[in-house]
């Protein structure tokens, strides 16, 4: 009986689904097409994703740097990894930009389909005279068949950055810039604080008299 028992438990066992995996891709961006995982974060390229398996990926300036939008429009991807084999994906997703740390643009869908050799969002619409310094996609997938009958049903992820680049890199929805604060900016409130020094000054000098 006993002999039975521990059969059936082994049995069980290699037959009940692989727990779900969660990953967290942190990347550093510096423009310019160039990115760098943070310490600590997973390495997207190495992961094949399956269904139940979900990932939080941020994409963040590693400088004073900003996305800033010049025209209103629908932007394809925005946020996706480029994916292989071809095949559609179905999943869920919540989208954050944020400046300074602070949410300027919340974006969720449910049972996104995703089809050939992207996985994340599809079309974002983003306002003229937006800006965001940092990027976060939560993504769960639900659901995957490949594109040709008898391919592997994987999800591997490609590279750093979304499939066709940075957002002010992409030949396909153009009108994202990557700026950076003008060196009269940097002046100017230089200059401000010189003020406000001397300012202070004058003060502790006309309490001392």
């Amino acid at each position: 009986m006993k002999r039975i028992l521990t059969a059936a438990a082994i049995a069980s066992l290699v037959s009940s689904p692989a727990l779900a995996a969660s990953y967290n891709f942190d990347v550093l961006y510096s423009g310019g097409g160039v990115a760098a995982l943070a310490p600590g974060s997973d390495d997207p390229n190495t992961v094949n994703l399956q269904p139940g398996d979900s990932f939080d990926w941020t994409i963040r300036s590693d400088s004073s740097a900003y996305w800033s939008v010049l025209v209103n429009g629908n932007f394809f991807p925005l946020m996706a990894f480029a994916t292989w084999p071809s095949g559609e994906r179905i999943g869920d997703f919540d989208l954050n930009l944020l400046l300074d740390g602070t949410n300027v643009v919340t974006q969720s869908g449910f049972g996104v389909s995703n089809k050939f050799v992207h996985v994340g969002t599809n079309t974002i619409s983003l306002s003229t005279g937006l800006r965001f310094d940092e990027m976060r996609l939560h993504y769960s997938l639900t659901a995957m068949s490949p594109e040709t009958p008898g391919n592997p049903a994987d999800t591997n992820l490609t590279g750093l950055l979304p499939i066709f680049g940075a957002p002010e890199m992409n030949p396909f929805s153009t009108g994202i810039a990557y700026a950076v604060p003008e060196p009269e900016t940097y002046a100017m409130m230089l200059a401000g604080l010189g003020v406000l020094g001397a300012v202070a000054r004058r003060r502790r000098e006309a309490r001392a008299d």
